[in-house]
C-alpha cells in the first residue's frame, strides 16, 4: 500500500511540476512580449537566403515597385529589416521582407495595414494573444521553405500513383480470396502481395516524409487562421473568408500528420500497426490526394499566409513606431514632388532632423563627411518605408508614390573582370532604362561617375542629368563637383548643401541641410585634423595653389 501511495505521489508531483513549468513558460513569454514591444530589437544574423524565398516565389505576381539588389544593398536594407523586425513567425519575417522589397501602390491595402497597426498598438491584450498564436508557428528552418513547397506541389507528388492503387486492389483481393477459398495458394498469394507492399512502403516512405514537416507547418498556419476567424474585431475580417475550405484542408492535414507523428512513438504496437496499415499504401494515396487538394486551393492558402504575415508585420511596425524618436503616417500626393518636415535616417542612434521639399530634382553638394550620403539615403529609405509599412521617420511627410533606384556603393568586381567605372556605368544605365519606361522614379545617385577623370566625369554626368531632367523622375544627386552645377545651368535641379564650421581648430559638422551651393573644401583640413605630418599638409596646400 505504501508503494502505491509513493507511486501516486510521484505521478502527482510530475503532473504538478509539468503544469507549473508550463505556467511559468507562458508567464515568461507574456513578459517577454510586453518588454519587447516598443524596444529596439537586438541585432541578429538573419539567414536572408531563407527569408527572401517568399519574395522570390511571389515576385512574378507583383507588376512593379521592386527594390532591386543594388538599391537594397546601397541603402543597407538588411539593417533596416533587422531594425524593424520583431515578428514572431517565419511567415511574418518573410512577409515583412517581401513588403520592403515590393512597394505598395494601392491605397486600400495601405489603409488596411494602418488599421491593423493602430489596433495592435491600442489593444495590448489582443496584441499579445496574436503574438502567442504566431509563436506557435515559430521560426523553424523548414517553415521558411513553405512558399517553395506550395509553388512546387506538382513536383512533390508521387509519380505513377496508379501503381499504388493497383497494389491496394491486389492486397484487398488477396485478403478476400484467402477468406473465401482458405487455400494454400490463396494464403501464399496474400503473403507475396503483403511483402511486396510492405517493402514498397519501407522504400518509398522517405520520399513523402521529407515534406511532412512542411505539411505540418501548413496545417499550423491554417489552424491558427481558423482561430483568428472566430474573433469579432474588424481587423480579422479577412480570416473569415473561405473558412469552409480552410477547415477541410486543416482536417485532412491533421489526419495524415497524425499518422506521420506515430513513427516517433516508442510504443512497439504503434510502430507495428503503422507498418501493417502501411502495407495498404494508404499513406501514399492520401499524401497525393492532399497535395492535389492544396494545389486546387492554393489561392486560399496564400491568402491565409499573407493575412498572417501582414498581422505579424503590423505588430512589428507598431513596435518600430514606438522605438524611434519620431514618426508620421505619410500622405501621398499626386504628381511629382516630396516634402518632409524633420526627416531622419532611422538607423542612426542620434539622428539630425532636416526639412526637405522638392518638386523636381536636386543636386546636394558639400565637403567630405558633411552628411550628404546619409541624407540622400534617408530620402530613399523613407520612401520605401512609406510604401511598405506605411511609416516615415519624420514629423510630417507628403510624398509621391514612386519606384526607388540608387547608384551609390559601387565596388570593383574582379571575378567578373569589371572595373569600378564599368560597374558604375551599368548601375546608371539600369536607372535610365527604368525611367524611360515612364513610371515615376526616385533616383538617388552618390558621386556620379566618380570612377573616371574629372573632365570626362563632369561632362558625362552633365549629359546624363540633362537627359533625365524632362523625364518622369525625381533625381537626387550628391556630388563634390560644383562645376557640374555650372555646366547644367538648369532650373530643373534645385541646389542644396551641407557644410562644416571650424571651432577651436577643429572641424565641426552640424549635418543640417541648407539651400544653395557649397563652396567650401575640407580635404586638406581633414588631413590636418587626423594628424598627418605637417609637411604633408603644407605640400597639399602648395599643390592646391
Amino acid at each position: 500500500m505504501e508503494q502505491l501511495f509513493l507511486i501516486a505521489g510521484l505521478i502527482t508531483a510530475i503532473l504538478v511540476g509539468g503544469l507549473y513549468s508550463s505556467h511559468m513558460n507562458r508567464k515568461k513569454a507574456h513578459h517577454m512580449l510586453l518588454k519587447q514591444f516598443g524596444a529596439k530589437p537586438e541585432y541578429k544574423d538573419y539567414n536572408f537566403d531563407e527569408i527572401k524565398i517568399f519574395w522570390k516565389e511571389r515576385k512574378s505576381k507583383d507588376c512593379r515597385g521592386h527594390i532591386d539588389d543594388i538599391t537594397w544593398n546601397d541603402l543597407s536594407m538588411d539593417k533596416i529589416f533587422a531594425r524593424i523586425n520583431t515578428c514572431c513567425s517565419s511567415v511574418g519575417d518573410q512577409y515583412l521582407y517581401r513588403s520592403l522589397r515590393t512597394l505598395c501602390y494601392e491605397d486600400s491595402k495601405l489603409e488596411a495595414l494602418e488599421n491593423k497597426i493602430i489596433f495592435v498598438a491600442d489593444h495590448q491584450d489582443a496584441r499579445i494573444d496574436i503574438q502567442k498564436k504566431l509563436l506557435r508557428i515559430g521560426k523553424r528552418e523548414n517553415n521558411y521553405y513553405i512558399p517553395s513547397f506550395l509553388n512546387g506541389l506538382d513536383h512533390f507528388k508521387l509519380s505513377k500513383i496508379w501503381i499504388y492503387y493497383l497494389l491496394q486492389l491486389l492486397l484487398f483481393l488477396a485478403i478476400v480470396m484467402s477468406i473465401l477459398l482458405r487455400h494454400t495458394y490463396a494464403y501464399a498469394f496474400l503473403g507475396i502481395i503483403f511483402l511486396v507492399n510492405i517493402n514498397i512502403y519501407a522504400l518509398m516512405k522517405g520520399k513523402y516524409e521529407i515534406n511532412m514537416d512542411l505539411m505540418i507547418a501548413v496545417q499550423s498556419i491554417l489552424k491558427i487562421s481558423g482561430e483568428f476567424a472566430e474573433k469579432n474585431d474588424a481587423v480579422f475580417g479577412g480570416f473569415r473568408e473561405n473558412q469552409e475550405v480552410v477547415r477541410k484542408l486543416t482536417k485532412s492535414l491533421k489526419f495524415i500528420n497524425g499518422r506521420h507523428r506515430r513513427k516517433y512513438s516508442a510504443d512497439f504496437m504503434e510502430v507495428f500497426a503503422m507498418y501493417i496499415t502501411g502495407a495498404f499504401l494508404f499513406d501514399f494515396v492520401m499524401y497525393n490526394r492532399i497535395l492535389t487538394m492544396l494545389e486546387e486551393h492554393l489561392t486560399v492558402i496564400y491568402q491565409v499566409f499573407e493575412l498572417l504575415g501582414e498581422l505579424d508585420m503590423a505588430v512589428s511596425a507598431a513596435s518600430f513606431r514606438r522605438s524611434i524618436p519620431m514618426y508620421c503616417v505619410p500622405e501621398f500626393g499626386e504628381g511629382c514632388g516630396i516634402s518632409y518636415k524633420e526627416m531622419y535616417n532611422p538607423l542612426l542612434e542620434e539622428p539630425v532632423y532636416n526639412d526637405f521639399s522638392l518638386n523636381d530634382s536636386c543636386i546636394v553638394t558639400g565637403s567630405n563627411a558633411s552628411g550628404k550620403s546619409t541624407f540622400i539615403k534617408a530620402v530613399a529609405i523613407n520612401e520605401i518605408l512609406a510604401m511598405s509599412i506605411h511609416t516615415c521617420a519624420a514629423k510630417t511627410a507628403r510624398i509621391a508614390k514612386a519606384e526607388v533606384y540608387t547608384s551609390m556603393a559601387i565596388r570593383d568586381d574582379l571575378l567578373a573582370g569589371e572595373s569600378y567605372f564599368v560597374r558604375e556605368v551599368r548601375s546608371l544605365q539600369r536607372i535610365v532604362e527604368v525611367i524611360d519606361r515612364g513610371n515615376l522614379v526616385i533616383a538617388v545617385i552618390d558621386e556620379i561617375l566618380r570612377g573616371t577623370n574629372s573632365q570626362e566625369r563632369i561632362a558625362a554626368s552633365a549629359a546624363i542629368l540633362k537627359y533625365l531632367e524632362r523625364k518622369n523622375c525625381i533625381v537626387i544627386v550628391a556630388s563634390h563637383d560644383v562645376e557640374l552645377i555650372d555646366l547644367l545651368n538648369s532650373d530643373h535641379y534645385a541646389n542644396y548643401y551641407f557644410s562644416e564650421k571650424a571651432k577651436n581648430e577643429e572641424i565641426v559638422f552640424d549635418y543640417k541641410l541648407h539651400q544653395g551651393i557649397c563652396e567650401q573644401r575640407n580635404a586638406i583640413k581633414l588631413l590636418e585634423h587626423f594628424g598627418f605630418p605637417e609637411s604633408v599638409v603644407e605640400a597639399a596646400n602648395r599643390y592646391l595653389i
